[in-house]
């Protein structure tokens, strides 16, 4: 009972004894601006950024993959994983207790004269004996040094880690949604243009081949109008199989089967619309959001704890044990032949001789904290650089805006003028021809750009971290 009276008091004697450095944040230097001095958005526009996009079809895809997909469901079981693994580490803080039972047979007794037992009390009846043994052990280690302490440390920083990792999956998984379907949306949009111009073209050819059999149009006026025909038609199986490509790519994304979705994607043509203004962010504030950055601090932790657990392998270690048992001959036939045993007492045992193993071991585990730390740094300077050049990104596309667009315009009454003058006899067909040509090109360019500006604002979201949790 002094051993277990004293137990405790040793606990709390030595419960702030722990080997090894304790964990400090690397110190950081800070840009001296970020995203330029034009954003002017609210921070908020960060949290579900999907939503307030205008676009309710991406809103439910990306809710549907964030609970769905199967990366999702992979990262909730890393980090079942590393839950347990703190649950085991903890347990070395409190006592084990195991049981344990054992039968040893003898011999078989001789035949003896008389009735019942011989005279030194063994059955006469010729049957077998034995010894039947059975008992409890107990131990508890004592953590003086820290090293359980200094493990389950570590152990807490990995399942804060695994956190933030699966936060990181999240982040990653919306954008990647996003800009899957965006692409969908894009390839619907250089589709329905090629059709449109497909439409005019074999307009004009017709027009064509009916003035050339009216012999007031050339022979190659009317191969130039077909081969624009048979151009723009070639162009259309290439573009419907990358459509149903990204379809699929968008649905393996979901975790759904193929062409679960593409009956409704392909009757809905639904686009983002993208707000005025960019959110704004000071440097600490893209660090605090960031959740590939918490989970490489976070792996900095536990690096740094796992310095103290290889040190403490190189002092004693304390522990307390206990046993109770008993062992009767079976089969019983004399009670004074019962013997029970009680031990209690401490144990010390200490690796005096290694070979230099455990020294060994304590500088492997700061090699792996000193390249936790680089990592970890390296890991913010990603984090500035992505930032600005997401938001660089977003607003050189959004200047190519209004050039596009009046590309188009322009383009637009170019084909109306060249085919008002070719119809008059004005012209030639290679008038016609160069106009449309121009046309097709700027609008697939109008297109792809509506696309490609949706994608780099969601970049800009990716890169600021993300929703918060």
């Amino acid at each position: 009972m002094r051993y277990l009276t004293t137990a405790p008091l040793l606990l709390l004697l030595f419960a702030g004894c722990k080997l090894g450095p304790d964990y400090e944040r690397p110190h950081l230097d800070e840009p001296q601006s970020l995203l330029g001095d034009t954003a002017s958005g609210d921070l908020d526009q960060l949290a579900d950024w999907w939503q307030k996009l205008g676009d309710p079809v991406l809103a439910e895809l990306v809710t549907h993959g964030l609970t769905n997909s199967l990366t999702v469901q992979s990262g909730l079981q890393r980090i079942r994983q590393v839950r347990a693994q703190l649950a085991q580490s903890s347990a070395g803080l409190w006592p084990s207790l195991t049981g344990g039972a054992s039968y040893s047979p003898g011999k078989k007794y001789g035949e003896l004269s008389g009735a019942g037992y011989n005279a030194t009390g063994v059955p006469s009846d010729g049957s077998w004996g034995g010894t039947f043994a059975g008992g409890f052990d107990a131990t508890w280690e004592l953590d003086i040094f820290g090293g359980t302490r200094r493990e389950i440390e570590a152990r807490e920083a990995e399942v804060a880690a695994a956190h933030f990792s699966q936060r990181d999956i999240k982040v990653s998984l919306s954008a990647e949604i996003a800009t899957a379907y965006l692409n969908v949306r894009m390839l619907q949009d250089v589709l329905a243009v090629t059709h449109a111009n497909l439409t005019a073209q074999t307009q004009s050819a017709d027009i064509t081949r009916k003035r050339h059999e009216a012999q007031s149009a050339s022979g190659l006026d009317l191969a130039n109008a077909e081969a624009q025909v048979f151009a723009t038609t070639a162009q259309i199986p290439a573009l419907e199989a990358s459509l149903a490509d990204m379809i699929l790519y968008l649905e393996a994304l979901l975790g759904e089967l193929p062409n679960t979705r593409k009956e409704h994607l392909m009757d809905t043509a639904s686009f983002p619309q993208l707000p005025e203004a960019l959110p704004t962010m000071l440097p600490n504030e893209l660090l605090r959001r960031r959740p590939d950055v918490h989970q490489a601090e976070a792996a900095l932790v536990a690096a740094t704890a796992r310095i103290g657990a290889a040190e403490a392998e190189l002092y004693p270690h304390f522990a307390l044990i206990g046993a109770i048992g008993a062992s009767m001959p079976t089969p019983m036939h004399q009670w004074s032949a019962f013997t029970e045993t009680l031990r209690i007492g401490p144990r010390v045992s200490w690796n005096i001789f290694s070979a230099g193993r455990v020294r060994a071991q304590v500088e492997e585990r700061k090699a792996l904290a000193e390249q936790a730390a680089l990592a970890y740094r390296q890991t913010v300077l990603t984090a500035y650089r992505e930032a600005e050049s997401a938001w660089q990104g977003y607003n050189q596309e959004s200047l190519r805006s209004d050039a596009l667009g009046r590309s188009v315009e322009a383009s637009q009454r170019a084909v109306r003028i060249a085919r008002d003058l070719y119809a008059n006899g004005y012209s030639d067909y290679m008038e016609v021809l160069i106009a449309e040509r121009t046309l097709l090109t700027a609008q697939d360019a109008l297109a792809r750009h509506r696309a490609l500006l949706a994608q780099k604002l969601i970049a800009l979201y990716k890169a600021l971290g993300g929703s918060l949790e």
